[in-house]
């Protein structure tokens, strides 16, 4: 038995006669009636009896009708989901980014959501260093994540430049009215974010304290940039980490930012070369780069 076999069974059912049911599909009456032979030669039952001109379905054909249409309407709903993952229209999206990139990201794909309604978006937090990981192992489909990229394997675009913010529980600068100068940044407590591997903001902000003439105490070092903004809760010293300049301040912090310190902070989108995605995920990748252009200029 197959799909064919169930559909014309079921039709002839519903039309109640195989007269009636090879003018709806097409078919010859003689390839229909065998068609029903051939099917309760198989279970050994009779579907149908004669009652007149027409067919008087038995019990054993009832219960094969139930079944057939549940069948056929689950074929139908899996084939139209087929054709709408081809599309792009269903699917699971899983997308990694770092802290500086949470806020835009959830307005982005809350957008998606209402444009591609049946797609499942997965949405990972990290540090870069894990973040591609993640996409080389696969588990991410791309991240927002923070220049540069170090893994060889994964390719990036810019998408956005950073200001740096000071971040700090109570500390007070030198001249309130002008606020914190970069002779007081250097003698307090720095909490600054440092990769695991390669270079980052860490080694940036150093540099450019010493382009500057100035050399930074930096009291902790940090992966994650929720640790270095717990511990600047705590009064242990101020955080210096990229962020929108219309992302919302912490409880108990006071924020700064800090313009001379020109460590060229930046979000870019990265992927794995070569990788073939499904079409959702094509969708939600160029979705973010039209929707970022528009929406990331309200947070510059």
């Amino acid at each position: 038995m197959n799909l064919r076999q169930l559909l014309y069974f079921k039709t002839i059912v519903e039309r109640k006669s195989i007269a009636a049911a090879s003018e709806v599909l097409h078919i010859a009456q003689p390839p229909l009636s065998q068609h029903i032979k051939g099917m309760e030669a198989e279970y050994g039952v009779r579907l149908f009896e004669r009652k007149g001109r027409g067919l008087q379905v038995t019990q054993a054909g009832m219960h094969l009708y139930a079944r057939a249409c549940e069948l056929l309407s689950l074929a139908d709903e899996v084939d139209s989901q087929m054709h709408a993952w081809a599309k792009g229209l269903k699917g699971k999206v899983s997308i990694g980014t770092v802290a500086a990139g949470v806020t835009v990201l959830a307005r982005i794909v809350s957008q998606l959501k209402r444009e591609l309604p049946d797609v499942v978006f997965s949405i990972h937090l990290g540090e870069p260093d894990t973040l591609e990981k993640l996409i080389e192992e696969r588990q991410l489909d791309f991240a927002v994540t923070q220049w540069p990229v170090g893994s060889a394997s994964l390719q990036s675009e810019p998408l956005l430049d950073l200001p740096l913010a000071g971040l700090h529980a109570g500390f007070e600068s030198s001249d309130k009215e002008a606020g914190f100068s970069l002779s007081d940044l250097a003698a307090a407590p720095l909490i600054l974010l440092k990769r695991k591997h390669g270079s980052g903001v860490y080694e940036r902000i150093n540099q450019a304290f010493l382009d500057l003439g100035y050399r930074p105490t930096v009291a902790f070092e940090c992966s994650d940039t929720s640790a270095a903004l717990a511990l600047a809760t705590t009064g242990a010293g101020i955080a210096l980490v990229p962020q929108w300049k219309e992302e919302l301040v912490p409880a108990g912090l006071h924020r700064f930012w800090v313009p001379e310190l020109d460590t060229r902070e930046q979000l870019v989108l990265a992927w794995l070369q070569d990788r073939e995605h499904l079409p959702a995920v094509e969708l939600a990748v160029q979705a973010i780069r039209q929707i970022s252009s528009e929406t990331w200029s309200i947070f510059r």
